[in-house]
């Protein structure tokens, strides 16, 4: 018996268990798709799909706990001590609409023939409960090959779900697979198809382009493809072409998408960049493809990304942008650092300390010589340091409030009074006055008294 290596041990027993109970009552039961490719990869699996003879009123029957998931596709899923299992009846679907989805689905008694319906070959693979693995689509010799290839003709499977093309690329980013020449050309030839599909599913396969281990590489097969042309929602782009890309070795690939990005030393740097925090990677691909900082929130939001992946994204842009500027603008370090003081203020700690992280990987990639790598390395240090210095970052962490200030001048409250406490933050802040109630007063008291003499 061919043990499971890649799977948590109780995940393992839980899911055997549902398999044994189904063939107990005279069912077929197999594991399915991503566990067992991803098993036979060397990949950890997370999760442990089913497919079985069994029809949905049967699996809610046999089980005590379960949840109706997709039950019009035959989907149940059921619930064990510690983990959920989707159980699927075995079945072929129809005609399909809007290159989405199956008009119907027609449930069917063999493994093949539900196997036949997947997009990929290496995903067409079953596993039974003893090890043995129903390949019927040579998908075990597809994941030897690195090839991602479509179960069938290409067409067909484009033609049912357009979404597939997009898949493609993503897993041959992912897992460092070439497209087989019939998928590549099947995905020229139908990548019109894409406009049928909702942005939330084309974002959902572009964020694990992006955050993936190869993202340059799903990038440059994006790019030579034109699929994301055809998308709803248009992504700014570096290069084009759809030359096919067994003819252009993937370094080739990369280099065209390098050359041809407004801002190349950023592109390098991305797969030097961790995928969480999100922001890191998307500010960065962004402004290499020539995204400014106020395009940033209105192009993330169309993509359908959240608010505040968006916000966070947008945050980096612009302290990059305004800490480009500054550099140029100032010429001594006491300027430089209170402007650093202004960004990280006014843009947010996490901002820039999401900058000093994604600058460093900048660095590490730029083609520089050995002087200039020590003096930006010198002034990164410099900007780290300043980033720990800052004192206080919200109004609300000051030992004054408002209503203080107004006491203490005997003023009415108004455009100046937020003025006012705006800059007795950044003061704060720039460590230039102590955040304690009686420093801050006198504070305020002189920077009045200067002012009103002034105005006699």
């Amino acid at each position: 018996m061919n043990r499971w290596t890649q799977v948590d041990p109780l995940m393992v027993n839980q899911g055997e268990m549902v398999l044994h109970t189904l063939l107990e009552r005279g069912f077929q039961a197999f594991f399915v798709g991503g566990c067992v490719r991803d098993e036979l990869m060397g990949r950890p699996v997370h999760d442990m799909d089913i497919a079985t003879s069994a029809k949905p009123e049967d699996v809610v029957a046999v089980f005590e706990r379960t949840v109706p998931t997709g039950i019009e596709h035959g989907t149940v899923t059921v619930l064990m001590d510690d983990y959920a299992f989707e159980v699927t009846t075995f079945r072929k679907e129809s005609q399909y609409e809007d290159h989405r989805r199956p008009a119907s689905v027609e449930f069917v008694d063999a493994v093949n023939e539900d196997l036949l319906r997947r997009d990929f070959t290496m995903n067409a693979i079953a596993r039974d409960i003893d090890g043995a693995l129903i390949d019927p689509y040579g998908g075990q010799s597809d994941i030897k090959r690195g090839l991602i290839r479509c179960v069938g003709a290409a067409e067909e499977r484009f033609e049912e779900d357009a979404l597939r093309m997009l898949r493609a690329v993503r897993f041959a980013s992912v897992f460092g697979f070439r497209p087989a020449k019939s998928l590549w050309k099947a995905l020229l030839r139908g990548k019109d198809k894409l406009s049928y599909i909702a942005m939330e599913r084309v974002r959902t396969e572009l964020e694990k382009v992006v955050l993936g281990p190869r993202p340059l590489r799903g990038l440059a097969l994006l790019e030579r493809s034109g699929l994301l042309r055809h998308v709803k929602a248009a992504l700014p782009e570096a290069v084009a072409g759809d030359a096919e890309p067994e003819r252009q070795s993937q370094a080739r690939l990369t280099r065209q998408l390098l050359a041809a990005a407004p801002r190349r030393e950023l592109l390098t740097a991305l797969p030097e960049l961790p995928p969480e925090p999100q922001a890191l990677r998307w500010s960065l691909l962004l402004q290499a493809l020539g995204t400014g900082g106020e395009d940033v929130i209105p192009l993330m939001k169309r993509w359908t990304f959240p608010n505040k992946a968006a916000e966070e994204t947008a945050a980096i842009v612009r302290f990059d942008e305004a800490w480009r500027r500054a550099g140029a603008e100032e010429r001594d370090a006491a300027s430089l650092r209170r402007r650093w003081v202004v960004l990280q203020v006014t843009l947010g700690q996490t901002a820039a300390a999401c900058w000093l992280g994604r600058q460093a990987a900048v660095l590490a990639a730029a083609p520089l010589s050995e002087a200039q790598r020590i003096a930006e390395r010198e002034r990164l240090d410099l900007a780290r340091r300043w980033h720990g210095e800052v004192r206080a970052h919200a109004l609300s962490e000051l030992a004054v409030s408002g209503k203080d200030v107004l006491e203490l001048t005997g003023q009415k409250g108004g455009p100046w009074l937020g003025e006012l406490m705006k800059q007795l933050l950044l003061s704060v802040a720039a460590g230039e006055v102590h955040n304690d109630k009686q420093a801050l007063l006198e504070y305020v008291k002189a920077g009045l008294d200067v002012a009103w003499k002034q105005t006699d």
